[in-house]
């Protein structure tokens, strides 16, 4: 789906969302990742790796995640459990610290790692608060825990049932790469 926009678009449509939740130090936020370099970066060595694909991954995990969000509330869950500048935000940040390590290379037409990093996750919560923006608590459980908190499957589903904000970003994020990779890597016939 956005694929086909341009970087530019991509970028607006991001700033505008990321404003429109209206939270203090915002625009130290949008400073700090646009320094990253975050509107260019590529989003994964396999998936999204073309420039521009972190923030691609992000609003397509965005918009999977409000549609998450209103099949949950239409199934009974209160909505302040889901404020929508949250789902904004987790969806916008789950993945910011990759803006700090993935290149995109013009010469070869593909991502490269441009350091090595792990925990992604909790680098990805320490990334945002190096900008004095702060996240809720359950902010910052959504984007640590949407890898799936490398747990068994057990302790997800029982994390999960008791915090649907990290249920939904875990779910949409998971959706985003599901798409990517079929969109890339197509079934040969």
């Amino acid at each position: 789906m956005y694929i086909h926009k341009t970087i530019e678009e991509k970028t607006n449509e991001c700033l505008a969302l990321l404003r429109s939740t209206k939270r203090d130090k915002i625009e130290n936020l949008i400073a700090h990742i646009t320094e990253m370099g975050y509107f260019v970066a590529p989003g994964s060595l396999q998936h999204h790796r073309f420039e521009g694909g972190l923030v691609s991954h992000s609003l397509e995990t965005y918009h999977t995640a409000m549609a998450l969000r209103e099949q949950k509330i239409l199934q009974g869950t209160n909505p302040s459990e889901l404020p929508e500048a949250s789902i904004i935000l987790c969806s916008l940040l789950h993945d910011l610290c990759k803006a700090d390590t993935l290149r995109y290379s013009h010469e070869t037409h593909n991502a490269f790692a441009a350091k090595h990093s792990k925990g992604h996750s909790q680098r990805s919560v320490r990334q945002v608060g190096y900008s004095g923006f702060e996240l809720t608590d359950a902010e910052k459980d959504a984007i640590l825990w949407h890898m799936g908190g490398r747990r068994f499957a057990e302790d997800r589903n029982e994390h999960f049932a008791h915090h649907p904000l990290s249920e939904i970003i875990y779910d949409a994020d998971k959706q985003s790469i599901h798409i990517a990779k079929k969109r890339h890597h197509p079934k040969r016939r």
